[in-house]
């Protein structure tokens, strides 16, 4: 006949158990955010760090819309698998790895940027090349970038200059464009209206600059 097992060890034993399942699912949620391209650190802590790569992945994952409030349960696993059998893809032709920031390597991506993205690639009938997305705040200042510029909010992005910008606007879904001067061609878009700083910018009213 078996002993009687104290209650407070049987307690113990499920208390123990319950954390080794969470370790071993944040581990997984941690390795699955490294493989597409967040540096963050693989220790099985639910910490700061990782609850903020799940909330910017949440936040620019366009395939669907999932609630950017950093907790990650069966929707988002599903979407961090989802995004590695696509190749670390955000959208259908962008990965979170091209908006990477030059400097602390982090990835901010608003989903409504890789969705305009997608539709202004459609219209060009070809890739588009970006050529910056995030900018973490210390690099965007120590290359005399605007304090409150687009790409800190990860809702810009550079792209190869290809397209006029009548064309640009005539897909109404930016609301801030740049474009080259001297040959009319765009090289900045943005969709400020669905961050944190739309500075009154709409699709239909773009704010709209030449360098």
């Amino acid at each position: 006949m078996a002993p009687n097992t104290p209650e407070s060890s049987v307690m113990s034993a499920s208390v123990s158990a319950a954390r080794r399942r969470r370790a071993y699912s944040t581990v997984e949620l941690q390795r699955a955010l490294r493989l597409l391209g967040w540096p963050i650190r693989v220790d099985g802590v639910l910490g700061a760090q990782t609850r903020a790569a799940v909330r910017d992945f949440q936040r620019g994952f366009a395939f669907s819309t999932l609630v950017a409030g950093g907790n990650a349960g069966p929707r988002t696993f599903a979407a961090l698998r989802a995004s590695i059998r696509r190749g670390g893809r955000c959208s259908q032709h962008f990965t979170f790895r091209s908006f990477r920031s030059p400097g602390s390597g982090w990835i901010k991506l608003d989903r409504a940027l890789a969705r305009a993205l997608e539709d202004y690639r459609a219209a060009l009938g070809a890739p588009v090349t970006i050529r910056a997305g995030y900018r973490d705040a210390a690099w965007n200042a120590a290359h005399g970038g605007r304090p409150d510029s687009q790409h800190v909010h990860g809702t810009a992005a550079d792209v190869e200059p290809t397209t006029t910008l009548d064309d640009v606007r005539a897909l109404r879904r930016f609301s801030g464009i740049g474009y080259d001067a001297r040959t009319g061609l765009v090289h900045h878009v943005d969709v400020r209206h669905a961050g944190p700083a739309p500075d009154g910018a709409t699709v239909a009213n773009p704010i709209v600059w030449a360098r």
